[in-house]
């Protein structure tokens, strides 16, 4: 039986760190969108501080470039067969996708930046958008931890997850378009943004999660 090179148990040390962070960065996501998710529907709507949000996102984007640079060393000095190869332009991709779920959770803040100290969402309706929030959050725990164990069962059940956000989603449309909307336009345009938002931020999980079960490693 052939016995891993140091060189092998370099990389794949390596690979182990780039996992970690990458969950790293998709915990961050869920922090920001339960963050974002309190400021538009939490007991404080209105009032609620966003800049915690915003500089949340900005760690979030300085995380992403520097686990890139990070894979981009990992390709230039060593010589990955083909199923780290696999996992490398995977872990690129799935850092792109959990940036935009950061950038989708901080356009729910930025809803809120923009009608305090009015509130964004009616308070009938804060059960709903607080509940899309803890779905979205719970999500990207799911995915990180998928992440962060190599776990591709985990990593197929995100979508199954994400099936909820989805309906809940169908089902609020359906409520702001109903001639009987009692809260007036700009809340309607508001609350189908953010309930838009929430749903692709869902969406984006699928795709990261989706990328990890296509990854194939290699045997050592």
């Amino acid at each position: 039986m052939d016995v891993p090179g140091p060189h092998r148990f370099e990389y794949t040390a390596e690979l182990d760190r780039v996992r970690a962070a990458l969950g790293g960065l998709a915990g961050e996501a869920s922090q920001i969108v339960t963050a974002a998710t309190a400021a538009v529907a939490g007991p404080d709507a209105g009032r609620a501080d966003t800049v915690a949000v915003h500089a949340a996102l900005a760690r979030l984007h300085a995380g992403s470039r520097e686990l890139d640079d990070e894979l981009v060393v990992l390709l230039a000095c060593q010589n990955p067969v083909a199923g780290d190869l696999q996992l490398v332009v995977a872990c690129l991709r799935i850092a792109t996708a959990v940036e935009r779920m950061g950038e989708l959770a901080d356009h729910i803040a930025t809803t809120a930046d923009l009608r305090r100290p009015a509130s964004v969402v009616p308070a009938p309706l804060r059960p709903i958008i607080t509940r899309l929030g803890r779905l979205c959050g719970d999500l990207a725990e799911q995915l990180a931890a998928a992440i962060r164990n190599d776990d591709r069962e985990a990593a197929r059940q995100v979508e199954a997850a994400d099936d909820q956000i989805d309906q809940i989603h169908r089902r609020l449309l359906a409520t702001l378009t109903d001639p009987a909307w009692p809260h007036g336009v700009q809340s309607a345009v508001d609350l189908t943004l953010l309930s838009r938002y929430y749903e692709r931020f869902g969406d984006q999980a699928v795709t990261a999660a989706r990328r990890l079960v296509r990854v194939h490693p290699a045997t050592t």
